[in-house]
């Protein structure tokens, strides 16, 4: 038992080591300041709650050596929490038992923008409904203060027994839409976790290939022969297989996830594939085989290399047995798209060049495993690719996302009954209303792209060129900084024309392809327009509507009722005369709850004042309710049609 606590504690040890070796500076935040700042509750420190009752603090932690005095002087200077005058800020009974994290954190998946999710074991019974909602609000402000130096973390208070018996209650379980991952949330934790404070999982010291009865036994054997001291543990239960009725609703998610991190989702979404194809209904999961690789490694078929516990990497090894897999059941080129993911997933966020060292880690790791997809040296320049390039490869992407759904929604059909059992329709109502928010086509809905995550699609700039065509203006815009005759010398970085302006700049914003960094340019033209137009109609767009996150649309907005949720009014942006006129041209913005947009025009004062009144009376759109912004760009007529509009 001694050495597989000792195996366990190396490989845990190299995970956080791979981590830190990436990130330095995010490794400390995440490894040593955040678990202090939940150790602490003191007021001029980070997460600080004003209330007595607050629980908070973790078991095992020993705050004056995992952040020394240097690091707390330079993270905390004005603090006075260890001033010698000053109590001790730490608790005297801890409530959080383990602190985890789950996802791609010390793998090769890591990537420059990987945000880091945190899984806080924690036991109900001892800080009740209110504690939690304390430690909750706790570990908001931590979250937030993150975000300011520029890491994106979040916490998942998951109870310890609820957590064993498969009943998660959080807001992990409002994010996985309840019962459709159950225990793939478990599987995902159970593989690829890092133990970042508190204590260690029981599972690693449990022999993989018991059922759920025979765990209980052998832990209660554990016990009675004093073999270990499950205080010292935290017990989150077995995982000794896994119903197919449960990757159906797993599959709907991973398509929702997808809509904003394709890379991640694409490998996700094989694995559901690789785990669906399995000829029994009960199925193994890869957990296991990280199991065996670092606690009991002596259960490995004897024709499997042992590999070193430093190189066991959660990610690499589940993309091996998917690309394995895919050239087995000889599916198209899915093993293709599978090492593209991979690589693009590590690459996410970075300008990389042939000199940066996580790229050369990436490569000799990724060509050891042959997983280096061919043409590798093209794809470690996404950020230099043409507008054609990415649509042309997210679209690849989506096309397999939808293609490998299809493949596998038959198959729901052999495992109905159980199926309507671990499937409720409430998660299938929630997901399906997410792919259709996303996919569907409906009269004046401003499409989505089916593209790469909306940050990879960011331009850094945008030429617009404006021309009149057979008596119509039409804009076009295109990738990068241009004149009249470098356009016409580079028709391929054309992104769009269209003939109206506003919609044009809307599709540019909700794609990520114009964002609040993006330089817009102009050519010559003979038309009114100027780059000041432009800029200023970019600008309140993209400051009314941030990027729209679908995997953070609460479960109950999408079972609710459709509703505007903002709205932007744009009136006579053509700058066309208005006194006197039987015209006045406007066009409203809004977004819903499901994250769509609709682009409405109209054409007098009269239809435009009826419009506002019904946004108002119908969705409770107002500028009272600081949810209805109204742009009329500078012109000379300007006050008259505000006085208009107030009338």
């Amino acid at each position: 038992m001694r050495e597989r606590i000792i195996r366990y504690q190396t490989y845990n040890r190299s995970r956080k080591i791979k981590a830190i070796s990436f990130q330095p500076v995010k490794a400390t935040l995440l490894f040593k300041i955040i678990p202090y700042l939940l150790h602490c509750n003191y007021p001029d420190l980070p997460g600080y709650v004003e209330d007595p009752q607050c629980p908070f603090g973790i078991h095992r932690f020993l705050p004056e050596k995992i952040v020394d005095s240097e690091l707390f002087r330079n993270s905390f200077p004005d603090s006075t929490a260890r001033n010698y005058k000053t109590a001790s800020p730490y608790p005297e009974v801890p409530c959080i038992h383990s602190l985890k994290t789950i996802g791609s954190i010390g793998t090769i998946a890591q990537s420059e923008k990987s945000d880091c999710d945190y899984w806080v074991s924690i036991r109900l019974e001892e800080i009740g409904a209110h504690g939690v909602a304390l430690l909750e609000q706790k570990c908001k402000k931590i979250e937030k203060w993150a975000l300011e130096k520029g890491v994106e973390v979040y916490f998942f208070l998951m109870d310890i027994d609820q957590t064993r018996e498969n009943k998660f209650t959080s807001a992990a379980e409002e994010e996985s839409a309840g019962s459709a991952l159950k225990l793939l949330l478990k599987d995902e934790l159970f593989r690829t976790h890092i133990l970042v404070a508190g204590k260690m999982l029981l599972w690693w010291l449990i022999p993989p290939g018991l059922t759920e009865e025979g765990y209980r036994g052998y832990v209660e054997e554990l016990v009675k022969k004093r073999a270990l001291n499950l205080e010292n543990f935290v017990d989150l239960g077995y995982l000794s297989d896994l119903p197919k009725a449960e990757i159906f609703g797993a599959c709907l998610w991973q398509l929702n996830k997808a809509l904003d991190s394709p890379f991640k989702s694409v490998i996700k979404f094989a694995y559901l594939e690789l785990l669906l194809k399995q000829k029994t209904n009960i199925l193994p999961l890869f957990s296991t085989r990280i199991q065996c690789l670092v606690t009991f490694p002596e259960q490995l078929p004897d024709n499997e290399i042992k590999l070193p516990l430093n190189h066991i990497d959660p990610y690499l090894l589940l993309a091996k047995e998917i690309v394995a897999f895919y050239q087995q059941n000889k599916i198209k080129d899915e093993d293709a798209l599978i090492r593209e993911c991979l690589f693009f997933k590590t690459l996410e966020g970075t300008k990389s060049h042939k000199d940066d060292p996580h790229l050369k880690t990436t490569l000799a790791l990724m060509e050891k495993w042959d997983l280096l997809p061919p043409d590798y040296e093209r794809m470690s320049e996404l950020h230099n690719w043409n507008y054609k390039e990415l649509t042309a490869i997210g679209a690849r992407v989506h096309a397999y996302l939808l293609d490998t759904y299809n493949r596998l929604r038959w198959l729901r059909k052999s495992f109905q009954d159980e199926t309507g059992r671990t499937i409720s329709d409430r998660d299938l109502s929630i997901l399906g209303k997410k792919l259709f928010t996303f996919y569907d086509v409906k009269q004046d809905k401003i499409p989505y792209l089916h593209s790469l995550s909306r940050q990879v699609m960011r331009q850094s700039d945008l030429t617009f060129h404006v021309t009149r065509y057979e008596g119509e203006t039409c804009y076009y815009v295109f990738q990068g900084m241009h004149d009249a005759e470098s356009i016409r010398n580079n028709p391929q970085t054309l992104i769009k024309r269209e003939s109206d302006p506003i919609f044009l700049m809307i599709w540019l914003t909700i794609n990520g392809i114009m964002q609040h960094e993006t330089m817009i340019h102009l050519t010559k033209n003979s038309i009114a327009v100027t780059i000041s137009d432009l800029q200023n109609l970019a600008n309140i767009i993209i400051k009314t509507f941030p990027l729209f996150n679908f995997a953070h649309i609460p479960a109950n907005e999408l079972l609710s009722q459709e509703k505007v949720t903002m709205a932007l009014v744009i009136i006579n942006f053509e700058n066309e005369p208005v006194k006197g006129a039987p015209t006045l041209k406007s066009a409203i913005i809004t977004v819903n709850n499901y994250g769509e947009y609709f682009l409405h025009r109209h054409t007098t004062l009269v239809q435009l004042k009826n419009a506002i009144r019904l946004l108002l009376t119908k969705h409770f759109v107002s500028r009272w309710n600081h949810n209805l912004e109204i742009y009329i760009p500078d012109q000379p007529e300007k006050y008259y049609i505000q006085s208009q509009l107030e009338k």
